[in-house]
């Protein structure tokens, strides 16, 4: 009995991705402060820093909303502050006292957000001058409070020595207290203000089916004054990243998108990479039924990469091979991957005048065809050229990518494949859908910050004074951080695996998939031109089973996996994680 492939009905296409990473981004701008200094930080502050792609994020649309989260944020502290001033200067310490030892189990109680490691750096202001000036300012209330409290002690141990005459409060001291209850009122007024301004971006503005990237009709009033806050003070680094309402345009044809990297991991933006692979393969003649050696037809690296691309194109033709049809909607690319710290370190060399034409601009962000075939043949220690895949499900909640590269000679010939997955958004910031405009949460978080106040007016002291600068760079000298990305948008705040289980095999299904068919275009490529493929079969059959990362022939001792192990009893080589 024989099957045949389901055939695709005419006229059916995979579903409509909807599009709420852009959204559910431009909340987190609001929401969580260290996501929205980190993304300023990486994109904003370094003019010179080569841009990330994000899939499916229109990173305009964030960095704006992530400028304005923080000016309001900035606003909202600097007022906080004049009117805690006030109070330690109305109110006295013994009051405040009992405030204190509330906020600060309540504070280490509601710690906030799980900061990730790299977001906690790149939210760190730059240089001395802010910490200088918060050491000021924190010396300065310290000075306050203990002045005061000197004072009322001196006051209470005179009062002390004279038990039998009552005390008498001035009206001064009745004025004292009666601002210091207004100073507390107006703090609470604040902290509500800021928490409903918060509330209607997150249930009105960033609405699905109303959100809207650019100022047009209001949802509510004042909504776009609040979320175009601080835009004049980047607006020079803004325009580098224009709002647009549509997809993103596809790379241009006949150019490779550029990506200039900092760190460990080359493809920013694609996410974690899911056990790499690569192998080496002897190209012997093969051998016809009465064992002469057949003719071997040389190719080219341009030959096999258009043989392996047309037909991992053809992937998606079956319905039934991915849930939603997805794999039809299969994307490829060419990527140019540089290192930054090379790039810097080769600064006068030709190479370099490609990609950093400019010194004093960032890089750029597409290379020309030429540069590719040149990379092909020739690719450099510090800069490489890839063939890039791209699948974008469950509503491009999760992404799969794929990096492939080939290196050729008379004798062997040499596959790299890296295989990338970008997770879902953090839950926390797409729970949004599910509040209602109307609800008292508002006011409830506002009572709540007003308990936990004094054990943050630190961090509200931070955010008020401090600022971003850019790194300091030495005349004559080059950072290569200052053009190297790290993280995009969308790493941000993506979680560290996927949500259920259906996702789960999504990605092991796609990935084999496109393994799978990869791995047999290029062993009947092989057989076309005459090439053995009998061990290139075994180390295919290696891979598929154990996803081993294989230097040369299949010996047991030379078979490790580079990620987890899928399935068998194979050694584990310790490495750098991604």
């Amino acid at each position: 009995m024989t099957m045949s492939s389901p055939a695709t009905a005419p006229g059916v296409d995979s579903p409509k991705l909807r599009d709420d990473t852009t959204r559910f981004l431009c909340g987190a701008a609001h929401r969580d402060e260290q996501f929205a200094d980190a993304a300023i930080r990486e994109y904003l502050v370094e003019k010179t820093r080569s841009i990330p792609q994000s899939p499916g994020v229109n990173t305009g649309a964030v960095l704006r909303e992530a400028v304005a989260g923080r000016m309001r944020r900035k606003l909202r502290d600097a007022v906080l502050l004049l009117l805690t001033l006030v109070l330690l200067l109305t109110a006295s310490v013994a009051a405040l006292g009992p405030w204190l030892l509330i906020a600060v189990p309540l504070a280490a109680a509601s710690a906030g957000f799980r900061i990730r490691p790299v977001v906690r750096q790149l939210a760190t202001p730059t240089g001395r001058a802010p910490i200088i000036v918060g050491a000021i300012g924190g010396l300065l209330a310290l000075a306050v409070v203990t002045f005061k409290a000197g004072s009322e002690f001196e006051g209470s141990s005179r009062y002390g020595s004279y038990p039998s005459y009552p005390s008498y409060e001035s009206s001064s001291d009745d004025a004292e207290i009666v601002v210091a209850f207004i100073a507390v009122a107006l703090i609470f007024g604040v902290l509500l203000a800021d928490r409903i301004i918060v509330w209607l971006l997150l249930t009105k503005s960033f609405r699905r089916n109303r959100f809207r990237t650019s100022p047009g009709e209001e949802l509510w009033q004042n909504e776009w004054k609040f979320r175009q806050l601080g835009h004049q003070i980047y607006a020079d680094a803004l325009a580098r990243y224009p709002v647009e309402e549509r997809e993103q345009p596809p790379d241009d044809e006949g150019k490779a998108r550029v990506t200039v990297y900092r760190d460990y991991r080359p493809f920013v933006g694609a996410g974690r990479m899911f056990e790499p692979w690569s192998m080496a393969l002897p190209l012997k003649p093969a051998h016809d039924d009465d064992g002469e050696p057949a003719t071997m037809l040389g190719f080219t690296l341009p030959e096999i990469y258009e043989h392996v691309t047309n037909d991992l194109l053809k992937t998606g033709r079956s319905a039934s091979l991915s849930p939603g049809h997805r794999l039809r909607d299969l994307t490829t690319s060419d990527r140019v991957v540089v290192s930054a710290v090379e790039l810097i370190d080769h600064l006068g060399d030709a190479e370099t005048a490609i990609v950093l034409p400019d010194k004093d601009k960032a890089p750029v962000r597409t290379a020309d065809k030429s540069v590719v075939d040149d990379l092909v043949t020739r690719p450099r220690e510090w800069m490489r050229y890839f063939r890039a895949f791209q699948v974008e499900t469950w509503d491009r909640d999760v992404v799969i990518s794929a990096h492939l590269t080939f290196g050729l000679d008379d004798e062997l010939l040499y596959v790299e494949w890296t295989p990338s997955v970008l997770y879902p958004i953090d839950a926390k910031h797409r729970e949004i859908d599910t509040w209602s405009p109307h609800s008292l949460r508002p006011l409830g978080e506002a009572v709540a910050d007003l308990l936990r106040f004094p054990a943050t007016l630190p961090r509200r002291f931070a955010s008020a004074v401090m600022w971003m600068a850019p790194m300091d760079q030495p005349a004559g000298t080059f950072l290569p951080d200052k053009y190297g990305a790290m993280v995009s948008l969308r790493e941000l705040v993506a979680e560290d695996n996927v949500d259920n289980y259906f996702q789960l095999t999504d990605v092991e299904r796609y990935i084999k998939v496109l393994e799978s068919r990869l791995l047999r275009t290029i062993g009947e490529f092989l057989e076309s031109k005459g090439i053995s493929v009998t061990e290139f079969m075994e180390q295919a059959s290696q891979v598929t089973t154990n996803n081993v990362h294989i230097t040369g022939p299949v010996i047991s001792s030379n078979i490790a996996t580079v990620g987890k192990a899928r399935t068998g009893n194979v050694k584990v080589v310790k490495g750098r994680k991604s």
